[in-house]
């Protein structure tokens, strides 16, 4: 578990020792789960500091039309809503799930603000946690309203999704809703580059990269 911690931006810096005394004056609870099993839902109250020892997590988004988009997957070391632990609304902005077995260390709100009032390495790595994060929504903000394309939003996600040139689209309307367009556009984009021999279908929502370089991999 300390190995685990060492790793993670909150006690980043810190060697294992220092980390092995500070656990033993905060009070901490580990957090088992199941496979599939859900952790929390949109709107749950955070109530204090989440860190991932085992297993993947998965965050997902239910749209209006009530279809599921997948944000993100959480792993070992990783902190879970850090930004939503203080503030006004301390609830969590997606649904959690458990992709497979998982473990989790939890600190209680006001015994982790203790913490941060005693080690200050520690306070130091939480805001710097919390000022990248924001940093990070400003320019993905920015990017949102920079005139993308639908095409280029398409290519970004191509990018970040493929795995050995290969991808598949599970949802094309929900797909749609996510990059802010009409589904017949995105479509349009998408027969353009199997047209363009940019992709090829080869089975039902799923495509092959034809050309590497037109998508930057």
């Amino acid at each position: 578990m300390i190995k685990t911690l060492k790793e993670t931006v909150v006690f980043n810096s810190i060697d294992e020792k220092t980390i092995k005394n500070i656990l033993e004056k905060t009070k901490y609870e580990i957090k088992k789960y199941s496979p599939n099993e859900s952790i929390a839902f949109r709107g749950d109250e955070v109530k204090g500091l989440y860190i991932i020892l085992k297993g993947t997590l998965i965050t997902e988004m239910l749209t209006e039309e009530g279809n599921v988009i997948k944000i993100e997957e959480l792993v070992p070391s990783d902190v879970i809503a850090s930004a939503f632990i203080f503030g006004k609304k301390n609830s969590f902005p997606v649904d959690l799930s458990v992709k497979d077995e998982a473990e989790i260390l939890f600190v209680e709100r006001k015994e982790f603000l203790k913490l941060l009032f005693s080690e200050e390495k520690i306070l130091e790595n939480f805001l710097n946690e919390i000022s990248n994060k924001t940093q990070l929504l400003t320019n993905k903000i920015w990017n949102s309203f920079n005139n993308k394309t639908i095409k280029k939003k398409f290519c970004d996600y191509v990018k970040k999704n493929q795995k050995n040139n290969l991808f598949s689209i599970q949802n094309l309307g929900a797909l749609a809703e996510f990059f802010g367009v009409e589904r017949p556009s995105l479509s349009r984009v998408l027969s353009e580059l199997v047209k363009d021999e940019k992709l090829e279908r080869i089975g039902r929502n799923k495509y092959k990269i034809l050309d590497i370089e037109f998508f930057e991999i």
